[in-house]
């Protein structure tokens, strides 16, 4: 996809000392200078509220990426699917729908939005990872959270509705859900296969129906830059990648029998590399600035970037403040609020956050009207005590520009 550029030059005014040269100078900055009152009228556009929310994928993959023999990867993904199981989306759904309608946001950026599939007995995984031939994909669907938070959605009469999506990671692998080797079915019933498991995560977004914010045309795309752990000798390539929306706001009223000039911007939304060497989410960054974000047009990027800075009470390791910092060289403004992560357990009610890698970023930058985080009031925990996610969410009303 083609990019529209932007190169800006700024011209300073020089105050000299001498009298005459600075009453010059000052009529020369009042002929070029509007009024406040005329600057404020011209640059001022509309507002709009966006909002960015990693659902949780539902289990940690993070021990998967590690495994050193397919044998060891196939209990591993026993205790990822049990953890998936003990998450419960279909109860997560509920809090996680309510935060979107409280929010009123008019863009919602979605994160993790899984869907689980489940093929019974195992024929040995699927391609890349399953080292059987004929191994096919799984199929029927176990579990689609897209699906279970619009039905919530629809519940609570918040009228959303998706305006498009991004495939990400997609992986499947036999499931030793047992942990017993002696159950298992399929080529490699002896690993304790009880069947195969397969995710995809996307990224989503959302659009308030009945919002003033017009949109156009939908792009996507996958970083070239990707993390490729090994598990057991095989690569897994582990997709993330972007998602943009043309929008616009229409101005109000009329102004000499002109219709109103409409705000322009580009809505962004992405899920940086969470895993492997923070130079990777880096170099994710650097792609979508020198792509998408490669724009005349006002900017508003929302995700999970796994990354921050010191006010962010980050990086937690050494590297990954790369990301941000990549972001801030390039003019984007942080227009968030902190602290957005992570609840490391799901069903401890006094676990809360204490360091921020969801961000609102805008380019120019924007004026913040208000921000705050969703999810780490305890109240907001399943009836089973469950967190809605283990990120908090991220609004934010912006002043778009004309």
């Amino acid at each position: 996809m083609g990019q529209d550029k932007t190169d800006s030059k700024h011209g300073l005014f020089r105050l000299g000392r001498r009298p005459a040269v600075l009453l010059s100078a000052v009529a020369l900055v009042a002929l070029a200078i509007p009024t406040a009152a005329d600057a404020k009228k011209k640059g001022k556009g509309q507002k709009v509220t966006v909002m960015t929310r990693n659902l949780y994928l539902g289990a940690d993959l993070k021990p998967l990426t590690e495994a050193s023999s397919v044998g060891e990867a196939i209990d591993l993904a026993g205790v990822a699917y049990n953890e998936f199981k003990s998450t419960k989306f279909e109860e997560r759904a509920v809090p996680l729908a309510r935060e979107i309608k409280q929010s009123k946001a008019d863009l919602v950026g979605l994160q993790e939005v899984a869907t689980w599939y489940k093929q019974t007995p195992s024929d040995g995984g699927a391609p890349p990872i399953s080292p059987i031939p004929g191994a096919t994909p799984a199929t029927d669907v176990e579990q689609d959270f897209l699906a279970l938070l619009q039905q919530e959605l629809k519940n609570l009469d918040a009228k959303y509705k998706v305006i498009g999506s991004q495939d990400e990671l997609s992986a499947e692998l036999p499931v030793d859900a047992d942990q017993s080797d002696a159950t298992g079915t399929g080529p490699l019933a002896g690993f304790g296969a009880d069947f195969d498991e397969r995710i995809l995560i996307r990224d989503v977004v959302l659009v308030r129906k009945g919002t003033k914010v017009k949109l156009g045309a939908v792009n996507s795309s996958n970083y070239v830059t990707r993390y490729e752990p090994s598990v057991g000798g095989i690569l897994i390539p582990v997709d993330r990648g972007w998602i943009s929306v043309e929008a616009k706001v229409k101005g109000k009223g009329k102004k000499k029998g002109r219709k109103a000039k409409s705000s322009k911007f580009r809505f962004i939304n992405t899920h940086l590399e969470a895993y492997g060497p923070p130079t990777i989410r880096e170099a994710q960054a650097k792609e979508l600035i020198a792509g998408p974000a490669n724009t005349s047009k006002q900017v508003i990027l929302v995700g999970d970037l796994n990354s921050g800075v010191a006010r962010h009470n980050e990086p937690e390791q050494p590297g990954d403040e790369l990301a941000f910092q990549a972001f801030e060289a390039a003019g984007f403004k942080d227009n968030g609020a902190v602290h957005t992560a992570s609840h490391d357990n799901l069903f401890d009610p006094g676990d809360g956050f204490d360091h921020t890698v969801d961000h609102v970023l805008t380019k120019p930058g924007l004026k913040t009207k208000k921000a705050f985080v969703t999810g780490g009031d305890p109240a907001e925990m399943t009836p089973s005590g469950i967190w809605p996610s283990d990120h908090g969410g991220v609004v934010s009303r912006l002043q778009l520009k004309k």
